[in-house]
């Protein structure tokens, strides 16, 4: 049996549970950065891992030595009698489940299954007990028929084109739990029509509007908000969205997590919708498969409407 954990916090606790069988923990951030059908293929995993280093203070060549580790862990999944998936119910967790569930659509494993709790805001699979997951083992899902829509989900979100996962957003899949709501989270993500700044641009705007910040409190205000608690977001996810905010925010120091967060005048103006951001500092960003770039981004996310639209240039 092998168990693949989403994250070193599951796998701590995981140890101590004395569940049977080998760990692989899933460590990749799939829900940032670049991403094609073929991400894996040398070109573009060094795209990818470029980014990713720009943009999260990540070590390039240690990412794509992880990638090939995990890909090889993945491998041998094969020669398992079980292979169970431990993920929860956000989006961070949902884009690894939906190319996870991908590989195996290609390549079956013997018995595949799901241990998939719903989000909840006080602890994830990581902060449960051992007696817990233990319970939650015994009460896993077999996630065959999860295969087919999970390829088609990671299809959608690799894609260049946003409007299939548009579209999944409203209807999403019974096969496949939070599948909709996961796309919904996931097209938030893209510059509002009205403001130019993504839904977690604009909760981070709207905490440091009630005053300034460290970036610990920050982090704690900014993932506890309703409109963000579903993103699973972790602190360095935070930390490259306040860096690249500015000059909408301004940092006491070098280092944003050791700093204090302030919002700046014209910070003020893009959250009241009288500046649009895209047009201040033109936008160099990929959201799955889908490149956005310049002053003038094409997609943007209609709240109003609920749907992403195709902006005229």
């Amino acid at each position: 049996m092998l168990h693949i954990l989403n994250g070193d916090a599951t796998a701590a606790v995981f140890a101590a549970a004395g569940l049977p069988g080998d760990v692989l923990v899933w460590r990749d951030i799939l829900v940032e950065g670049p991403l094609t059908a073929g991400w894996t293929e040398p070109a573009a995993l060094a795209t990818r891992a470029a980014y990713l280093a720009e943009r999260f203070a990540i070590d390039a060549a240690r990412y794509v030595s992880g990638v090939h580790a995990q890909e090889e862990g993945l491998a041998s999944a094969l020669g398992h009698d079980e292979v169970v998936l431990w993920f929860e119910q956000d989006l961070f967790c949902a884009v690894n489940l939906w190319y996870v569930l991908a590989w195996f659509a290609r390549r079956p494993a013997r018995r595949l299954s799901l241990v998939y709790p719903p989000t909840d805001e006080r602890k994830g699979l990581g902060l449960h007990t051992p007696e817990q997951l233990a319970s939650l083992f015994g009460e896993r899902t077999v996630a065959a028929p999860m295969l087919a829509p999970g390829s088609r989900a990671w299809a959608m979100y690799t894609d260049a084109d946003p409007r299939a996962a548009g579209s999944r957003a409203e209807t999403g899949s019974e096969a496949l739990p939070f599948e909709a709501g996961a796309f919904r989270l996931h097209c938030e993500r893209f510059p509002s029509v009205t403001t130019g700044l993504n839904e977690i641009e604009a909760v981070t705007l709207d905490v440091l509007g009630r005053g300034t910040k460290g970036f610990g409190e920050l982090f704690r205000l900014v993932t506890a908000d309703p409109r963000v608690r579903g993103h699973g977001m972790g602190d360095v996810q935070l930390a490259a969205c306040v860096r690249g905010l500015a000059p909408l925010v301004a940092i006491s120091g070098t280092e944003v997590t050791a700093s204090d967060v302030s919002i700046t005048p014209l910070g003020r103006e893009a959250l009241a919708g009288r500046r649009d951001w895209p047009s201040v500092r033109a936008i160099d960003a990929w959201l799955g498969g889908v490149h956005l770039e310049g002053p003038r981004p094409r997609w943007r996310w209609d709240g109003a409407l609920g749907r992403l639209v195709d902006s005229p240039r």
